[in-house]
């Protein structure tokens, strides 16, 4: 007797008809009638009656009595495949800021899942402050952050450092291919708070006097409004999937802002069981650091 007749016994119960059961299982009539009797001469018992002139069918006393055995071996049966399925999980939690999340890791994170089928990514979308402090109360594993913090128990280091450009429409009327910051009209800049740097470079070369036309803490919105002259500065690796999804110019500036920095945080004592985790998503980043394409220049 095997799993495939216990499913049609159980089948026919349930529909009370042997043609019905033969399509819910996709099988032939006439398959269905061959494990029903296969099924009744392996227990030397009739399981079924159907009675002449009559669609549906009943179940005879030992029918009665071998179908709560038929429901117990469906469902050791499964237990079992499902015993056979199951593998040990291992979840690695990160923090990162959005327009990482967005722009820049998800190569790394798509490439770790592909490979990696055993272990499960619980990504935290979070500034870079609350990053630190969900890693400092071990909440998270590890972290990507733009702007770095002083704290003695955590471990920063620098992933990458790419540069910032002009990003406008294709028809912007500029003298030439390198752009000063006084070649920019504020009236029509998109301003991204970026960091605390970048403010500071933002307030040298422009009036503080007049304000930008839109402001964004957050650069998910921004390019969307890159049209009628406005322009804005990004950073390098945003700029290049954007190039991809719109039609817009890049500009490489002269005095331009300091570069933006990446870094990685982890804690200094991290949680002894989740060392194995840490150290296979590791090699993930190194590979990451070694092989994208996303900081080279346009």
């Amino acid at each position: 007797m095997n799993i495939t007749a216990i499913r049609v016994f159980l089948e026919i119960v349930k529909t009370h008809s042997l043609s019905k059961a033969a399509e819910n299982l996709y099988l032939s009539q006439s398959t269905v009638s061959h494990h029903l009797k296969t099924m009744e001469a392996e227990l030397n018992s009739q399981l079924i009656i159907r009675h002449q002139g009559q669609r549906t069918i009943h179940l005879t006393p030992k029918g009665e009595n071998f179908l709560p055995l038929a429901e117990r071996w469906l469902s050791l049966f499964k237990d079992t495949q499902a015993l056979q399925d199951i593998r040990p999980h291992s979840t690695l939690s990160l923090g990162c800021t959005d327009s990482l999340n967005t722009y820049v890791f998800p190569e790394l994170y798509q490439n770790l899942l592909s490979h990696e089928e055993t272990l499960d990514l619980d990504i935290r979308t979070q500034h870079s402050q609350e990053i630190y402090n969900l890693l400092l109360n071990h909440e998270i594993d590890t972290g990507f952050v733009i702007t770095s913090f002083a704290y003695k128990n955590v471990v920063t280091r620098i992933l990458f450092t790419e540069p910032m450009v002009l990003l406008c429409q294709k028809d912007m009327p500029f003298p030439s291919a390198s752009i000063h910051p006084q070649d920019l009209d504020v009236k029509k800049e998109i301003f991204i708070d970026w960091s605390p740097e970048f403010r500071a470079w933002h307030d040298f070369w422009f009036n503080t006097v007049t304000s930008p036309r839109i402001k964004f803490n957050n650069p998910s919105l921004s390019h969307y409004f890159l049209k009628n002259n406005y322009w804005s500065i990004f950073p390098i690796s945003m700029a290049r999937l954007l190039l991809k999804e719109m039609d817009l110019a890049v500009y490489p500036l002269t005095s331009p802002p300091p570069d933006r920095t990446i870094y990685q945080i982890t804690h200094k004592e991290p949680l002894s069981n989740h060392i194995p985790v840490l150290t296979t998503f590791q090699k993930y980043v190194t590979y990451f650091q070694e092989t994208t394409t996303l900081f080279q220049k346009l």
